[in-house]
């Protein structure tokens, strides 16, 4: 393989069951969505499948389908449906569907889909208005009426890992908004607001359900966290074979644009992977990898298929050998934290960016396998 990405299943396990002893009794809804933040969401699945989940969170019903066609049973939630084109494939596929607005809220009761609302309390993007709940409360228990099911209520956090002081607002609505409802006694659902961010911050997010993604992931290290949770262990790699190694003169240009030239003799590896198979382009004279657990910092643009390190200071780099963009490679360690900041972006969109011709090969308790079932 040119370039693969390995993603440790035992490690994503082991994550998740951190999670879960941390917010017990709180159950957990792992976040699979964007197929398992790019790391494949069927090996994903399949890897949790054993922990004690409340339900597999996706975003589309598709996502839903391809999860149930792997054999995955249980409870899994479509948590950006629209009502009014997947009420078929949510109810064919047994998928449950969160509500984000009050045309949702009727038309998927009238499918007889499991609904779960989502109340608005300044993300703006989605969900019932916690501040006017007059507004859709009648529309609420006429679908509670005519036999609705509302297994839960959730509202989503905009600023969880940066303000404290907003996230506590935005409970406060969302318990204001609950209560005000005044629904009957027999009514029963679980609460959920907290994301990674949230469930590290603060155990007053726990409440009944949890949302983690990112930390599942490996993501979120080096964040700073009052609470006992442990740091996630990181779970994706990326790495990438020497394609060639080639020696420059002085006022040699390198890549498109020219944007560096060598001030003195150097000499270059070229790595089998560029931004077609998601290496973030804005690394390009930024970024590093570790061959042979040293450090070799990137030279010129990244291209589609290859980028351009130095490694002059490295002695016997060779055609074959494998560098590593993200992960460990002896004693050093590159973070997904460290490639996110040098590509001007966020981790999500780093794993969820990993092309999909990089080949993801899964290490555990079976030992390295590659697998195409994604």
């Amino acid at each position: 393989m040119r370039a693969w990405v390995e993603v440790d299943l035992e490690a994503l396990r082991r994550n998740a069951e951190r999670i879960a002893a941390h917010v017990a009794p709180a159950r957990v809804i792992p976040m699979v969505k964007a197929d398992g933040y790019g790391l494949g969401a069927v090996p994903v699945a399949r890897a949790l499948a054993a922990t004690d989940r409340y339900a597999f969170g996706v975003a589309t019903v598709d996502e839903g389908v391809v999860l149930r066609r792997a054999g995955i049973d249980g409870r899994i939630i479509v948590f950006a449906a629209c009502a009014r084109t997947d009420a078929e494939g949510l109810r064919e596929h047994s998928l449950e569907a969160s509500v984000i607005g009050r045309d949702g809220l009727q038309d998927l009761a009238r499918a007889g889909v499991v609904l779960h609302l989502e109340l608005d309390t300044g993300m703006g993007r989605a969900g019932l208005d916690s501040g006017r709940v007059d507004a859709w409360a009648g529309d609420l228990r006429a679908a509670l009426g005519s036999g609705a099911r509302v297994a839960s209520i959730f509202t989503h956090f905009h600023s969880a890992s940066s303000d404290e002081g907003a996230s506590r607002e935005q409970l406060a609505r969302f318990e204001a908004a609950i209560a005000s409802l005044d629904l009957p006694a027999d009514v029963e659902f679980a609460r959920h607001v907290a994301n990674s961010d949230a469930i590290r911050s603060d155990e007053q997010y726990h409440l009944d359900l949890v949302r983690p993604g990112l930390y599942l992931y490996g993501g979120g290290r080096g964040g700073q966290s009052p609470t006992a949770l442990a740091e996630p262990e990181p779970v994706a790699s990326i790495r990438a074979r020497v394609l060639e190694v080639r020696d420059l003169t002085p006022g040699s240009t390198v890549s498109y644009r020219a944007t560096y030239v060598t001030t003195g003799d150097t000499r270059l590896a070229t790595l089998g992977i560029g931004y077609a198979d998601g290496l973030p382009w804005r690394t390009s004279n930024r970024g590093e990898v570790l061959i042979g657990g040293r450090t070799a910092p990137f030279r010129g643009r990244v291209c589609m298929d290859v980028t351009a390190v130095d490694v002059s200071d490295l002695s016997g780099v060779e055609t074959g050998d494998v560098a590593t963009l993200l992960g460990g490679d002896g004693d050093e360690r590159l973070e997904l934290r460290d490639l996110a900041e040098r590509s001007d972006t966020i981790e999500y969109e780093v794993l969820t960016g990993l092309g999909q011709r990089l080949p993801r090969v899964y290490t555990g308790s079976d030992g390295p396998r590659q697998n195409h079932d994604r």
